[in-house]
């Protein structure tokens, strides 16, 4: 049995198409600068991550944690050159402890 789709709708998707991917949700939306130059990583249950901007020599970059009130108690996830790695870095983490633990290493 044939389609019948009118032309409008093909002219519809070609523009579409032509405007390239859409953006998606990244996990730097679930970042929240406070204070200034740190940001805690939150979703409905509450906060799971915390970055931090550092310098360390010459070099400024970002130090991500996994979130707990006391410091000690908090883990260290890495050191990123950005602020969107740092936030994929610790979602990703956060997915693999709550989720499936079979997710694929980054």
């Amino acid at each position: 049995m044939a389609q019948h789709h009118s032309i409008a709708d093909g002219v519809a998707a070609a523009q579409r198409a032509r405007e390239g991917p859409r953006p998606r949700w990244h996990p730097l939306l679930a970042a929240i600068e406070s204070p200034p130059a740190t940001w805690l990583m939150v979703d409905e249950r509450g906060c799971y991550g915390i970055i931090r901007l550092v310098r360390r020599g010459d070099e400024i970059g970002y130090r991500a944690d996994t979130w707990s009130e006391f410091v000690e108690a908090r883990t260290l996830i890495g050191y990123y050159r950005t602020l969107r790695a740092a936030c994929a870095a610790t979602h990703h983490h956060y997915l693999r402890a709550h989720g499936n633990p079979t997710l694929p290493e980054r």
